[in-house]
Order: structure tokens, then C-alpha cells, then sequence
């Protein structure tokens, strides 16, 4: 008896202490990028609800801008609020790192682009200039898939093995190819139906990047409405000239950008 009423004495005195403690500014930082985090992945569900009764792509670009443009928003609101004073919401939100660019308000890391000169340099991973496939296209077929949709094209066997193997690149053997949503956070420029006004549609803190789509790794279940310019069965990108979303067969050649982490 004396055991259980310590016990519970203990748990009703570590309680009070808990219930006392006040969170720190970083804590309130991380609790707000998790909220805001959380509001965005909601609005991308709803937009993509509404995708599947759309009968033209145009309101759904709209639809999904919207989404990253007020989640982006949330990082001068999150940098104005006294609380969280000293906090790494009070940074800026993209931090050069040398070869690669963290994202304060996502908590991604992603990969830094190099030598966008027109030239192909599959030898670089990082070169600008590169396309890849998603899959290996079937050789009497080349808009289908050699495996089911298998994830065994360049963009995985090439670029993916290069930057996870060996040393690992930037001393992490986690990358991968970013979702549609997460790729979609780093464009600068609202979709507007018209070229970005910024060149590349992304922060120059990116380094070099080629206009147009980018590899993400969310298939598209696709919507009958919206076909053809959707797909059933091919693989979502993200486009880096008009600041939209489109998707494909997965034996088209897009560029990479790879990312690891986030919230």
C-alpha cells in the first residue's frame, strides 16, 4: 500500500512539474512548423479531392499553388511573433550550406545544382543539364514501363546510387527523390499560367537549375476528366518554368533534384 500510494504520488508530483514548464522558444518554433506543416499537406489533400472532378487542369494548378504560396507565407508570420525570439523560426529560411541548401521552415535538405552550361555530364550527378527516366522503358515499347512500374530507371540506378553510396554525398546516404508536395515547396513563383518571373521559378540560393520538370516521387492515379495531359499510371513532376505541377508516362526524361529529411 505505502508502494502504490509513492507511485502515485510521484506520478501527481511529476505531473505538476510538467504542467509548470514552460516551453522553450525553440519548442513553440517546432510546435508552429509542425502546425503549418500540417495545414499544407491538408490543403494539398483537398485540392487533390478536387483534381478528380475537375474537368480542366487550369483551376487545379491554381488550387495547388495557392496551398504552397500560404505555406510559405507562414515563415514571415512565424519570424514576426516576439515568442519565439531566438529561436531557429527567427533564421533565414534557406541556409546555404555549401553543396547543399537547408529549408528552415520544411526541415528539408536539399541537393545544390551545378554547371548548367547546355552539356550533358551523366558522369555528374549534380549537373544541371541532366534528364533521367523514372523506369526502364520496354524496348518494343518506349512509353511503357520494362517492369510493372518498376523505380529501376537512371533517376534511381544512377543518380540515387551515386549520392548514397561510397562516401555519401554531403556525408548523408539518405537522399531520395522529393514527393510532389515537398518539391513543390522550393518553387518561388505562384502559378500564373505564364513563365515565373524569377529565372527557374527557385531562390538563386539553389544554384544553377534548368527550366522545366523535375522528378518527384508520387505517382498519379490519374483523373478520366483531366486526361490526357494527366495520366492514368505515370508519375507526377514539378515544373521549374511555369511553376505548376504536370504528370507523365514514367519513361519521359525529367531532371532530378534530391532532398533528405523534413518534418
Amino acid at each position: 500500500m505505502k508502494a502504490t500510494v509513492t507511485v502515485a504520488a510521484c506520478a501527481t508530483l511529476l505531473c505538476a512539474g510538467m504542467a509548470h514548464a514552460a516551453a522553450t522558444a525553440e519548442q513553440q518554433c517546432q510546435a508552429e512548423r509542425a502546425k503549418a506543416a500540417g495545414a499544407y499537406a491538408s490543403c494539398q489533400q483537398k485540392a487533390q479531392a478536387r483534381f478528380w472532378t475537375s474537368a480542366s487542369p487550369a483551376p487545379f494548378q491554381n488550387w495547388f499553388s495557392e496551398c504552397r504560396v500560404k505555406y510559405a507565407g507562414t515563415w514571415a508570420k512565424l519570424q514576426g511573433k516576439g515568442a519565439l525570439a531566438g529561436s531557429s523560426c527567427t533564421a533565414a529560411r534557406f541556409v546555404d550550406n555549401g553543396s547543399t541548401v537547408t529549408d528552415n521552415l520544411t526541415g528539408l535538405q536539399w541537393e545544390k545544382k551545378t554547371n548548367l552550361d547546355g552539356m550533358l555530364n551523366f558522369a555528374d550527378p549534380h549537373d544541371a543539364d541532366n534528364t533521367y527516366t523514372w523506369c526502364t522503358a520496354r524496348i518494343s515499347d518506349g512509353s511503357v514501363c520494362e517492369n510493372a512500374d518498376a523505380a529501376d530507371g537512371p533517376a534511381f540506378t544512377d543518380v540515387l546510387r551515386s549520392l548514397n553510396s561510397g562516401g555519401c554525398f554531403a556525408g548523408q546516404c539518405d537522399w531520395r527523390l522529393p514527393t510532389r508536395d515537398e518539391l513543390q515547396t522550393i518553387l518561388a513563383d505562384p502559378f500564373t499560367n505564364s513563365p515565373c518571373t524569377t529565372p527557374a521559378c527557385i531562390d538563386a540560393i539553389f544554384g544553377p537549375t534548368a527550366k522545366g520538370g523535375y522528378w518527384s516521387a508520387t505517382s498519379n492515379a490519374g483523373s478520366p476528366r483531366a486526361a490526357p495531359l494527366f495520366p492514368v499510371g505515370g508519375e507526377w513532376f514539378v515544373l521549374f518554368d511555369f511553376g505548376g505541377v504536370g504528370s507523365d508516362t514514367k519513361t519521359i526524361f525529367a531532371a532530378v533534384r534530391t532532398v533528405r529529411g523534413g518534418l
